[in-house]
């Protein structure tokens, strides 16, 4: 008998047989099998759909997160509404006094400023009456008076009302003179009655006897009334009235009487 009568028969059997079990075993494929990956890490499918669907589901939830966490914000940053601010707060508010810079007038009409006056003692120069002397802030001080001196000067001034020392003053002792042009305004008796604050001045006028000038110092005229204190140059001045400029005086004490002037020869030489 020919055995290769029935392998027409046969082949078609196998075939048939192979063709009912590739699906079984491809179907059995692991995720390892097919996407390379350890086992135990989740599978992922394998016609492709599974994983884009995943990944697109993913980035939509994500995206719709976002915007939602955007739109419903109560507030945006606007650099605008920043910088506004920022410039706002440069250029509003009350600007600072610098009372110490302000005239006599500012100080008075500036709040929370604070004006100084002081009555000025005798000294060459001073002047009569309430002086201002500076300005400084407000402060609470005893309402008292007190004589304060000018830093590197003579000027002593009684300043009333407060014991704050004005500005570029320190506290100091009375100089034991009398106020500015207090003596200035005495006669003679007046001036006498105030020693201890008030010094009468003398002078010898010239006069001229057989041709000559001299200086009569046994008729010495009262010329001015001057404060105590202060120290006048230690010689002779020749001086005038400026009302009456031909009528020059010897003044003994070296002192020139307040608005007077030098004048004529000094020298001279006194009268016999």
């Amino acid at each position: 008998m020919n055995h290769f009568a029935y392998a027409p028969r046969i082949l078609p059997l196998v075939l048939a047989l192979a063709a009912c079990e590739l699906p079984t075993k491809l179907g059995n494929l692991t995720a390892t099998d097919s996407t390379g990956e350890d086992p135990g890490t989740t599978a992922v499918g394998t016609d492709g759909e599974s994983s884009a669907g995943t990944t697109g589901a993913t980035t939509g939830a994500t995206t719709d997160a976002t915007t939602e966490a955007w739109q419903t914000a109560t507030s945006m940053f606007d650099p605008s509404e920043t910088t506004a601010e920022a410039t706002s707060a440069t250029t509003t508010g009350p600007t600072p006094l610098n009372c110490l810079e302000f005239n006599e007038l500012d100080c008075v009409a500036s709040p929370g400023c604070m004006a100084y006056y002081g009555s000025a003692y005798e000294f060459p120069g001073c002047a009569s009456g309430l002086q201002f002397l500076g300005c400084t802030d407000e402060i609470v001080c005893e309402h008292d008076k007190h004589t304060f001196c000018r830093e590197g000067t003579d000027e002593a001034y009684e300043v009333q009302g407060t014991t704050c020392e004005p500005p570029g003053f320190v506290q100091c002792e009375p100089p034991g003179v009398a106020f500015c042009d207090t003596c200035g305004t005495l006669d003679e008796a007046g001036c006498l009655a105030e020693p201890s604050e008030c010094q009468p001045l003398y002078g010898a006028p010239h006069i001229q006897t057989n041709g000559d000038v001299c200086a009569d110092y046994t008729a010495m005229e009262f010329l001015a009334c001057q404060a105590n204190g202060g120290a006048c140059p230690p010689f002779i001045p020749v001086v005038c009235d400026p009302d009456e400029p031909d009528q020059p005086y010897d003044s003994p004490s070296g002192c020139i009487p307040a608005g007077w002037v030098e004048c004529g020869e000094r020298g001279v030489s006194g009268c016999d």
